[in-house]
């Protein structure tokens, strides 16, 4: 089964030598993540080769969008909403893997150029407070991101075979947001990139998920009204079967 996945890449890797010489070359099995009613995650596999032995990692941005962060206080017995601040430009997924730990990569420019690992993530937004006071901001977003798993803190592992295929596996929870991922896979040698591969990951709804989604979008006050009516009925209809059974 291994010698399917890994004969195509390499027939095309072949092929590519002798035409560009690329150094790296990265493809999925299946780039189409669709979500539906009962969507619970997906793995995706990813496999490539190497023109040249390297240290390598893989970083998958998903789509960045604006989020407006609450900050909640204790005021006498309720927790209240009582400050909010706006950033730009966050990714609703991050993930990271590598060949070795990030640790061991002496090139903290390199880092923090193209955005590995965590700590360097940057976000747009709340430029107009303190740095201390911002960076609390920001882990906020960070530690909301990991709870729901669309951010992950370990380093992911990729699987060097015969120091010239690789292959690795990219986890997603089931709360991902629609939109295009990039994919961006960098080949390292003495701490210099000397190969890199841009890839995508398309996620979208489908099937009843995405009826409903189009629904809702078009005809808000519609859907709003039928929800509130359905919410109406349940509650309705399980008051009336606890007073039969309580009779």
């Amino acid at each position: 089964m291994k010698l399917l996945f890994i004969l195509p890449i390499f027939l095309s890797f072949f092929c590519k030598t002798i035409i560009c010489k690329d150094n790296l070359i990265a493809e999925f099995l299946d780039n189409q993540i669709n979500i539906d009613v009962g969507f619970t995650g997906k793995k995706l596999s990813y496999f490539g080769a190497l023109n040249t032995p390297g240290d390598l990692v893989i970083i998958v941005t998903g789509p960045r969008k604006e989020i407006k962060v609450l900050k909640k206080e204790k005021k006498i017995w309720f927790w209240i909403n009582s400050k909010s601040r706006l950033f730009s430009d966050v990714p609703t997924y991050y993930y990271v893997a590598s060949s070795k730990p990030l640790s061991q990569i002496k090139n903290d420019a390199f880092l923090r150029i193209n955005q590995i690992g965590l700590q360097n993530l940057r976000f747009e937004g709340a430029e107009e407070i303190e740095d201390d006071k911002r960076l609390e901001w920001r882990e906020g977003i960070i530690e909301t991101m990991k709870k729901i798993g669309n951010y992950n803190s370990s380093r992911g592992e990729i699987e060097i075979i015969d120091q010239y295929l690789f292959k690795t596996e990219i986890s997603f929870s089931s709360d991902i947001s629609e939109g295009t991922y990039i994919v961006d896979t960098l080949l390292l040698k003495n701490e210099e990139i000397i190969g890199s591969k841009r890839s995508f990951i398309n996620v979208s709804k489908s099937g009843l998920g995405e009826k409903i989604y189009m629904f809702a979008t078009k005809n808000s006050l519609i859907y709003g009204f039928f929800a509130v009516l359905i919410a109406l009925f349940f509650g309705f209809l399980v008051n009336e079967l606890i007073r039969r059974i309580n009779a």
